[in-house]
């Protein structure tokens, strides 16, 4: 009978555990987040985590809220562990931050991986006190981790770099961080910001990183000091200068299209389209080649162009076009330059002649010789300060 009567008492009390809630407190926010349709577990863990002070329900924005929902209640719960395990001490964006857990997550069920147990990461003790040594920003994301961008007033003031002066860094051991890189890399001149790019599989860095330098004397310091730097014992860098293509070449275009007209058309279907380059046939002005070059504001809003035209779903005058990333065009090499003595000239008409170019620029200084071909035509001087002259 005992044994019967504590065994109910066991039962009894087992039923009415779950009824008594009295023992957990939640923040003004729980209903919130069960009222936008979240289980009531992954609420209360995810309320959990407002409590500890890692994040804010402020910081978190729908887009964050709304993906976590299309998770089952396990994902989610898996989703927040990892997220409350993560170091976010430098982490700005803490509701993207989530959502590239989330796309990981995705990412590893796909690929039938586990989750990556504690990956060893940067020795934060370094990475503070290079922090307070510089007085630069640390901005982390699942994707890339950023330090500077912009550096403190005190390293720098001026506008943004523009060309020429960012750095490709491959070979990066994986395990390497802003620690090792940046001390390395600031002998070469101030840095604007370094993007270490990070594998979020792994949680290593994917072995490349570009640094944006605040002159372009810096950037090509930087290729001298670095390049084949043996930065651990057989591991040599490789820093190249970078040029972020900004340009597509699009075939296919109807020959009876103005640059105005292909402005107005691809603006309809892709984002921060600034320019059009476009060549016109030689014996036919009114008529272009058939092609030409889109120009975008930078290297994101051309790639997302590239990709949405190559898609085979957007139409331009009824037609799909040809997409294929433009030739970069590279900053020459002042030492190259220096000795050039070539000018091109083109647009030019049909009935100027050889002769006619001869004469017009020999009297910038004397002439190697002339040569046309279609409607531009190349003229070599004998002294570079003649063609100077020129332009």
């Amino acid at each position: 009978m005992a044994n019967q009567v504590n065994g109910n008492a066991v039962q009894l009390k087992e039923e009415e555990e779950p009824m008594d809630t009295s023992s957990v407190t939640h923040t003004e926010h729980y209903k919130t987040l069960i009222e936008a349709g979240l289980p009531q577990k992954v609420a209360e863990r995810l309320d959990e985590i407002f409590q500890t002070g890692l994040v804010a329900y402020v910081d978190l924005d729908e887009r964050a809220i709304d993906a976590l929902r299309e998770f089952n209640e396990e994902g989610a719960l898996s989703v927040l562990q990892q997220f409350k395990e993560s170091d976010l001490s430098h982490v700005q964006n803490k509701s993207a931050f989530l959502c590239g857990v989330m796309k990981t997550y995705r990412q590893r069920e796909k690929q039938g991986s586990k989750v990556q147990e504690s990956t060893k990461g940067p020795d934060e003790a370094k990475i503070k006190a290079l922090l307070e040594r510089t007085g630069y920003t640390l901005d982390v994301t699942t994707g890339q981790r950023k330090y500077g961008g912009p550096p403190p007033d005190t390293v720098y003031s001026g506008v943004q770099p523009g060309i020429g002066t960012e750095v490709f860094v491959g070979k990066i051991p994986r395990d390497l961080y802003e620690d090792e890189l940046v001390p390395l890399f600031e002998k070469a001149g101030p840095i604007w910001d370094l993007r270490l790019m990070m594998d979020p599989l792994s949680g290593q860095n994917r072995g490349y990183a570009f640094i944006t330098f605040c002159s372009k004397d810096a950037a090509q310091e930087a290729v001298k000091l670095c390049d084949n730097y043996e930065i651990r014992p057989g591991k040599h860098l490789g820093v190249c200068i970078s040029v972020a293509n900004n340009r597509l070449f699009v075939g296919s275009i109807p020959k009876n299209k103005t640059k105005e007209n292909i402005l107005e058309e691809f603006s309809k279907v892709t984002e921060g389209l600034v320019d059009v380059i476009l060549y016109h046939q030689p014996d036919d002005k009114k008529k272009n080649r058939g092609f030409c070059f889109l120009e975008y504001e930078d290297h994101k809003s051309a790639a997302q162009a590239r990709r949405r035209l190559m898609s085979g779903k957007v139409k331009v005058w009824g037609n799909v076009v040809t997409v294929e990333w433009a030739d970069p065009v590279e900053e020459p090499d002042p030492e190259v330059m220096a000795k050039v003595k070539v000018l091109f000239v083109r647009n030019l008409a049909t009935t100027v002649t050889e002769e006619i170019l001869e004469k017009s620029f020999s009297e910038f200084g004397k002439l190697e010789r002339v040569k046309k071909l279609k409607d531009y035509a190349f003229v070599h001087f004998e002294d570079r300060g003649a063609a100077v002259k020129v332009g």
